[in-house]
């Protein structure tokens, strides 16, 4: 997600700047051109179409600055041309140039508010996509909505059959070190790495989701597996080959469990919250399930050394 999202963000940066600088640049070749045909034929007309080439230019995907910008020129030229056709006493010609002047802003402005308008209610409803989809795209893992929807139909399961339901949370330490060091890439891959290792190592009837950047959680019925066993499974996982994310990259790994029990109260936001204070403890205590060795800063891996989960 990092890494396209990156990409994505400097291919729209070359584009627009791109798209700016050459209609800019096409909008001054026709005031020119339109000059000197004006200096030419000893006519003001043919300056009356750069006001419609003015108008037409607020279709361009650009924003109203770099639009303004970019009809400079051609409304630059219908002014010189307009004043030099109030000197020579040509004031039919020179009003002409002026409607058409105010026509093409007209015309500009409609279609930038139009815009405007449609831009807005495009972001609305990607705010509202955003806000009902229930994956994270950068791991296909289901995000904070889905787990919420699925939390409750489990946990409704778990409590008519009187069961339990856990929750397990997997932290990763040491990312921005390694984003520092390997940038949005890096991140992407050790992230999607755990993702993919979770779903490997975990039962059918667990769900795995990813509550933060560097948070995931595995809910399911019943106690789950417990910290240490599940921390030993990913490291089976993590490390079994030397193209392994976290044989690559030093990043910590920290495991955490929660519980309710049929008699308990709560849906997911008081599960989890249990299973953060066990996180939080085992990180305190550097328990044996999640030893993580001193280091002062984690750095990249060879590919013959020996990787280690923290």
């Amino acid at each position: 997600m990092e890494v396209a999202e990156t990409t994505q963000r400097r291919t729209s940066t070359r584009a627009t700047a791109g798209l700016v600088v050459g209609t800019w640049g096409g909008s001054a070749a026709a005031a020119g051109t339109a000059l000197g045909l004006c200096a030419a034929t000893g006519s003001p007309w043919p300056a009356a179409v750069l006001p419609v080439l003015g108008g037409a230019l607020a279709v361009a995907p650009l924003s109203g600055l770099a639009t303004a910008a970019a009809a400079a020129p051609l409304a630059g030229a219908t002014v010189v041309v307009a004043l030099a056709a109030i000197g020579s006493g040509d004031l039919e010609a020179a009003a002409g140039l002026g409607a058409a002047l105010v026509v093409g802003a007209l015309v500009a402005v409609v279609v930038l508010l139009v815009r405007r308008r449609t831009a807005s209610q495009l972001e609305a409803a990607l705010q509202l996509a955003d806000a009902v989809s229930v994956v994270d795209e950068s791991t296909g893992c289901y995000n904070a909505n889905g787990l919420d929807l699925l939390a409750r139909h489990v946990l409704g399961a778990a409590r008519r059959s009187s069961g339990a339901m856990h929750a397990s949370l997997v932290q990763l330490g040491d990312l921005e070190p390694v984003r520092e060091l390997g940038g949005p890439e890096a991140v992407a891959e050790v992230v999607g790495g755990v993702a993919d290792a979770l779903r490997s190592s975990t039962r059918g009837a667990d769900v795995v989701g990813r509550w933060a950047d560097d948070l995931f959680v595995v809910l399911g019925p019943g106690t789950g597996t417990t910290p240490a066993e599940l921390e030993r499974r990913l490291r089976v996982r993590l490390l079994g080959s030397p193209d392994a994310p976290l044989v690559r990259w030093a990043c910590s790994l920290t495991v955490g469990s929660g519980l309710l029990e049929p008699w308990d109260s709560g849906g997911l936001a008081e599960l989890v919250g249990r299973a953060e204070q066990d996180l939080a403890l085992r990180r305190a205590l550097r328990a044996p399930s999640a030893v993580e060795p001193v280091r002062s800063r984690p750095s990249r891996r060879s590919e013959d050394q020996p990787g280690s989960i923290g």
